[in-house]
């Protein structure tokens, strides 16, 4: 008993990530396909909010056909984008993510940022919230 709560204590403790609060990583992707240079703050916090920062988050739990990639668009925008030669057929080429800033301009063209919760002020409608970003998964 005694040494199970030796070897337990000796353990290092689990390391968790901080979820990341901006993607700079994508900036010049997003500059290079057309984003404003004024928007790319609050566009680097949706991509961090929505899929930490993967490329390939995925979240199936999204009533409306799932949300891919870095803005996380979902599903029911599939038809726009088809039209718009955003994506050829399927959803899944979100997570690239040029095709998935690109989709996202588009999209932002058409609703402004309430397409991702924020309401016409610019302040977020919605909390951040608890996301898992491991496996491709965001939920």
């Amino acid at each position: 008993m005694i040494t199970v709560l030796i070897t337990a204590s000796l353990m290092p403790a689990r390391a968790t990530a901080a979820r990341p609060i901006s993607c700079p990583t994508y900036e010049k992707t997003a500059l290079a396909v057309g984003w404003p240079r004024k928007e790319i703050k609050r566009l680097t916090y949706v991509m961090a909010r929505e899929s930490s920062c993967a490329p390939t988050a995925y979240n199936k739990a999204d009533p409306f056909g799932g949300s891919y990639g870095l803005t996380q668009i979902n599903g029911s925008n599939k038809g726009f984008l088809i039209r718009n030669k955003k994506v050829t057929k399927l959803m899944t080429e979100l997570f690239n993510p040029k095709k998935n800033l690109t989709a996202a301009l588009a999209l932002w063209k058409e609703c402004g940022w309430a397409c991702w919760g924020f309401n016409k002020k610019g302040t977020n409608e919605y909390p951040r919230r608890k996301t898992v970003a491991h496996s491709g998964t965001v939920s």
